[in-house]
């Protein structure tokens, strides 16, 4: 299975993985999935760990970033199309961060793994989503 971390579940994986699903847990433990993270999570971060709204326990986000790269988790870099494009995505969700997350996991036939349920209304638009 190849798959896209949303920011929360990125995080958490690391930080706080009681709060995620059994379901996500068994995806990232099983060795034989691709578990990719994408630079609008790393974006994502250093936004909200500027604004005081995301701790990283004691880590900086460059910390954390070298922690994602150590691990299991495999960058997929936003191409210059899933950007342009993201506008053909119906305004289920205002987030541009999860918008982006949904597109890029679409466009490249990727599961997303999310603890957001207001992401489930891009189902009608191929997203596929485990929670």
């Amino acid at each position: 299975m190849k798959c896209l971390a949303d920011t929360h579940v990125l995080i958490w994986s690391f930080f706080d993985p009681q709060r995620l699903s059994p379901t996500i847990v068994s995806i990232l433990q099983n060795e034989n999935n691709d578990i990719y993270y994408s630079l609008a999570s790393l974006w994502e971060i250093s936004i909200k760990y500027s604004r005081q709204k995301l701790s990283l326990g004691k880590m900086t986000p460059e910390e954390f970033f070298s922690a994602i790269n150590a691990s299991f988790y495999l960058y997929l870099p936003p191409e210059p199309l899933d950007v342009i494009t993201n506008y053909r995505l119906p305004s289920f969700h205002n987030d541009p961060f999860d918008r982006l997350l949904a597109w890029q996991a679409i466009r490249n036939n990727l599961t997303l793994l999310s603890v957001d349920d207001r992401l489930g209304a891009y189902a009608s638009e191929g997203l596929q989503l485990m929670r």
